[in-house]
């Protein structure tokens, strides 16, 4: 069986030492006699490891500079000072979130970064070699001696033509536009990510870093947010909702509804769910505190098909509705290999923490929600549109809460102490698998409560290997895919009869098209 990822990071680790020669390669496994701690620094999806197995010969590369609000963090720093300074320079992440180095720059460092010939020390055998694709015609099945590799770019910010901030929107586009004139293959473009920007309000999605610098602003997509969406339609790009608020996809949408924008097939690349349909959005939140910053609020995690699994409930995953817009599409949902986005990371019945933008929240509570949501489509076509307050207020933050600093080294502390167990010894090996049964099985649930097809060629993986996620037991990096594959059969059947669920297909094809099968059908035909 062949594999493929949608979203993967071979190049993130690259970028956090001097670009002078001496950074990391792309091609370079790290393992914890590098001296790390954890496995989220672990290689998950170095290039070395795509590959071991002689099964991947086809990925979609992510390409992201980090933003300085993750960057400028005290973890980091002390992450670079004490624990593993061979990794991660403090000089270099200085040069990043002063923005010495602007984001265009670091995009290009990554790419130049990711292209470098391997280095000796990386010892690769010289018939393996990565082409970056310029057709999908160009994409060999059968060779896997050759990554072919098509593009995916997350963060509009990566375009911003004036450091940290838009001067010009045009100058953005001619960003954009150059880097697509390249003729390399892009399939999506994320237009948001962790922190503020000035496109489109982003959906609240850490829990280790200090909070205030990602912290959601504003209220939708901004005109700069729809232009630059259509320019990516403009250039065959299409577009990845992940990290978009709720409000945001909403509009999204709605935008695509009435023809404001062209209804290309939605991706969202690398999630999980939430379990439970928006309309509930008000009556599931718990003690809401309205802050300087925004609101503060609580979810209990929603309950999974099995008793034992949890969705995660925070909006950076999807709603049913989600799921019914991406598959009415025709488009593409990757499933996260991050155990937090897939539900299994708290405690069940554990309070999780959200934070919205204020406009966004009272929007969301509101009972008319439905209808200012369209108004905001209309008035942002008729130009006519105040996208709130967008800027972070760095020169006198609102201190952050004792629980939710506790709670940042609590993760820290967990990830630390853990250590890298074989296969199907680890701790959580058949509760993570059941996770994806229960993402799995949910989304089939969808299609039935919605009447419609089944979801068997919608759905593939989107790791986020790599991007600095802890990885779920049962597939640890992409040497895993293929055990991982086997034991999700089993998993997906056993779970299936249990649940008297008749999925329409064998699991065995299931889980091929899941790992393999169904990305490659999508390229071909969006991809021209």
């Amino acid at each position: 069986m062949a594999f493929f990822d949608l979203h993967s990071h071979p190049g993130l680790k690259t970028l956090f030492l001097p670009q002078n020669g001496n950074q990391l390669s792309a091609w370079r496994t790290l393992s914890p006699k590098d001296g790390i701690l954890g496995n989220i620094l672990e290689s998950q999806a170095s290039l070395k490891l795509l590959f071991e197995k002689g099964n991947i010969n086809l990925i979609c590369l992510t390409l992201h500079p980090p933003e300085i609000g993750m960057i400028d963090q005290v973890l980091l720093k002390i992450a670079a000072k004490f624990l593993f300074p061979t990794l991660i320079n403090a000089d270099r992440l200085r040069e990043m979130y002063t923005l010495t180095a602007s984001y265009q720059e670091t995009f290009h460092q990554e790419f130049l970064n990711i292209t470098a010939a391997p280095r000796a020390e990386d010892d690769i055998n010289p018939t393996k070699k990565l082409k970056l694709l310029t057709s999908i015609h160009d994409y060999n099945p059968e060779d896997f001696d050759t990554l072919h590799i098509v593009l995916n770019i997350e963060g509009g910010h990566t375009f911003y033509d004036l450091n940290n901030r838009v001067k010009d929107i045009e100058k953005v586009i001619d960003n954009f536009n150059a880097f697509v004139a390249k003729g390399y293959k892009i399939l999506y473009f994320t237009p948001t990510h962790l922190t503020p920007n000035e496109f489109i309000t982003h959906a609240y999605g850490n829990k280790i870093l200090t909070k205030g610098p990602l912290l959601p602003k504003g209220i939708g997509f901004s005109p700069y947010g729809k232009r630059i969406v259509e320019n990516a339609y403009q250039n065959g790009v299409l577009i990845d909702i992940k990290h978009m608020s709720l409000v945001s996809r909403r509009i999204f949408y709605q935008l695509r509804k009435r023809g404001y924008l062209l209804r290309k097939p939605i991706i969202a690349s690398h999630v999980g769910l939430v379990g439970n349909s928006w309309n509930f959005f008000n009556q599931d939140v718990i003690n809401p505190i309205k802050k300087s910053y925004g609101y503060k609020v609580h979810w209990l995690k929603n309950a999974g098909i099995f008793d034992d699994t949890y969705f995660y409930p925070l909006s950076i995953n999807l709603y049913n509705e989600d799921v019914r817009e991406i598959l009415e599409s025709d488009g593409l949902i990757g499933l996260s290999l991050d155990v937090r986005i897939l539900g299994g990371k708290d405690k069940p019945g554990s309070i999780q923490k959200d934070f919205y933008s204020h406009e966004e929240f009272e929007l969301l509570m509101s009972e008319n929600a439905d209808q200012q949501i369209e108004l905001l489509c209309k008035n942002l076509q008729e130009g006519i549109i105040n996208n709130g307050d967008t800027k972070i207020n760095a020169n006198n933050p609102e201190p952050e809460d004792l629980e939710d600093l506790k709670e940042g080294e609590d993760e820290l502390n967990d990830i630390i102490s853990q250590r890298t167990t074989d296969g199907p010894f680890r701790k959580n090996y058949n509760y993570h698998l059941r996770l994806i049964v229960n993402h799995l099985l949910r989304i089939y649930q969808i299609t039935e409560w919605e009447d419609m097809q089944m979801p068997w060629n919608n759905i593939c993986i989107g790791s986020d290997f790599d991007g600095l996620v802890e990885a779920i037991d049962c597939c640890r990096n992409v040497t895993e895919f293929d055990s991982f594959a086997l034991a999700l059969t089993k998993a997906l059947d056993t779970g299936a009869k249990q649940k008297q669920i008749d999925l329409g297909l064998s699991t065995e094809k299931i889980v091929a098209k899941l790992m393999y099968e169904n990305a490659v059908n999508f390229m071909q035909k969006n991809l021209t």
